[in-house]
């Protein structure tokens, strides 16, 4: 049986187009508001990590009720298949650990590398392969199920590879890597080629398991739609606790090179962000930011001006204030320097019509007060 209606076609199209529009530049009329419902799971979000099935049930449920009850949205309802954001230290021989809390994502149990003689040990380092090492071949296999379920209505994000320096980190230790940063960057340098390397070929062949860029959100596990040529996504998350010549050196040219080759579309951290210039300012900077208001709401003054005309910032609603409350505060704060999309997960039962309404005067709003252009 389909999942598809005979109206969600065009109005796919009507908020592709409007996505489009806006990674281009051209003045709308009105900012998006991306509005998803989510519904409760009666799996475990451990449970939903190690059964595939379990993981795209919910997944489909909560896609297909952002359809239902919030028609007006715009939202592309898309599904995130996940295994795990260490997945490509699992590639490397990293083993996962589980922890006793049934909703805790699962981590890496042991260190793999060591400080001493890293150079040695990162040149001994097997090249895994994402259809044959750790939890990759299960992530593809996976991707390949949530395409052919969303029957190219609703798209899937790849996997969610932490970012070179997070695969660092999981494979060398915390402490380790900060003092590798300083102490043997030739080696840490050799790291993280080599889980660059692995990270496009996951990439590659996550494409290739969904059926074509046609079908995926971005290159990374965000559930956030790209337009055609900004499919490129990463995620530093742990750029939150070091400074922006360390990100410049160690991150900065590793992300370039899949925003070289799949577009310059977005980067996650939920922050907060001490590098918020540095994110902009290499050859290859990402259109978009996705972070969460939380860890990053005292940020959105620096980035008033690290990111006027350079790009615009996904921010995602954690309940501080109510949502239009919150989302009027933020245009007052932002407007007219950086477009902020407001990204709000809520339930049927929180009337996501009325609650758009109200959103879409101050989206209209915004829009108008916008200083309208990319500079680059």
């Amino acid at each position: 049986m389909t999942i598809e209606k005979p109206w969600m076609r065009d109005e796919l199209e009507r908020r592709k187009m409007l996505y489009r529009d806006l990674f281009a530049g051209k003045p709308l009329e009105r900012l998006p508001i991306d509005l998803r419902i989510t519904l409760p799971s009666p799996h475990s979000v451990q449970e939903q990590y190690r059964d595939g099935d379990k993981q795209l049930e919910a997944a489909l449920a909560n896609a297909l009720a952002t359809w239902e009850h919030a028609p007006t949205s715009d939202c592309i309802p898309a599904m995130r298949p996940d295994v795990g954001c260490s997945c490509l230290a699992s590639a490397f021989g990293a083993t996962y650990f589980w922890a006793d809390d049934p909703n805790q994502t699962p981590g890496v149990k042991d260190k793999i590398l060591t400080p001493d003689g890293l150079d040695e040990q990162v040149a001994a380092l097997p090249s895994p392969a994402p259809q044959r090492d750790g939890w990759l071949p299960e992530g593809l296999r996976r991707i390949r199920k949530f395409a052919e379920a969303g029957e190219g209505l609703i798209p899937v994000s790849l996997l969610d590879a932490a970012g070179g320096v997070n695969v660092a980190a999981d494979m060398l230790g915390m402490t380790e890597l900060m003092m590798a940063f300083y102490d043997q960057p030739e080696a840490l340098h050799a790291l993280l080629a080599k889980i660059q390397d692995l990270y496009a070929a996951t990439i590659r062949a996550g494409i290739e398991a969904a059926g074509g860029e046609a079908n995926i959100t971005s290159t990374d596990f965000e559930d956030v739609w790209y337009p055609e040529g900004y499919k490129g996504h990463v995620s530093d998350d742990i750029s939150a606790g070091f400074s922006p010549s360390v990100y410049a050196e160690f991150s900065a040219p590793y992300h370039a090179r899949i925003f070289k080759e799949f577009g310059a579309g977005g980067l996650h951290n939920c922050g907060p962000n001490p590098c918020h210039a540095a994110y902009v300012a290499h050859q290859f900077s990402p259109r978009s930011l996705d972070l969460f208001d939380q860890y990053s709401h005292d940020d959105l003054p620096k980035f008033k001006e690290s990111l006027r005309q350079k790009a615009f910032i996904y921010l995602f609603y954690c309940g501080a204030k109510t949502p239009v409350d919150w989302y009027r505060d933020v245009m007052e704060l932002m407007a007219p320097d950086v477009i902020v999309v407001p990204v709000f997960e809520i339930s049927p039962e929180d009337n996501p019509e009325a609650l758009l309404h109200e959103l879409r005067k101050i989206a209209t709003e915004y829009a108008g007060r916008m200083n309208w252009g990319w500079a680059t």
